[in-house]
């Protein structure tokens, strides 16, 4: 694995880490953002380790698509990326993110990140 994709890597499985310990602490909004975080470093670690190039997108489905991801990782990626805006920002929701966001959501947002990263896992494996 080149450098640059383990650097990815480690931290996208490091952000799901932190997710699950901000789940702990109540933090639902955060854990939703860091389990978001950790599957889209995790995309760009394989997008880097595919295509030898970087893109500053946070659009889950984008990095899906472009590595003919399985469907059920389609489904997943395209549920959880709009946390990225909606976690962080009131105007996403109308809402404020911190009190918008239940244990519920971020469960189910752990959820969603450790099926693309146990995916990712896989395609990121040499063979």
């Amino acid at each position: 694995m080149k450098k640059e994709v383990s650097i990815w890597w480690e931290q996208a499985k490091n952000d799901l880490n932190a997710a699950m310990n901000s789940v702990k602490s109540r933090n639902f909004d955060w854990a939703c953002f860091q389990a978001q975080q950790a599957a889209e470093k995790g995309l760009k670690a394989l997008y880097i380790q595919e295509f030898n190039t970087f893109k500053k997108i946070h659009d889950l489905s984008f990095f899906a698509k472009e590595l003919k991801a399985p469907d059920e990782i389609l489904e997943v990626c395209f549920r959880l990326s709009p946390v990225y805006a909606e976690t962080r920002y009131p105007d996403g929701s109308g809402k404020v993110p911190a009190k918008r966001f239940s244990e519920e959501d971020a469960k189910k947002s752990i959820k969603y990140a450790s099926v693309i990263l146990t995916w990712l896992e896989k395609e990121l494996s040499p063979n």
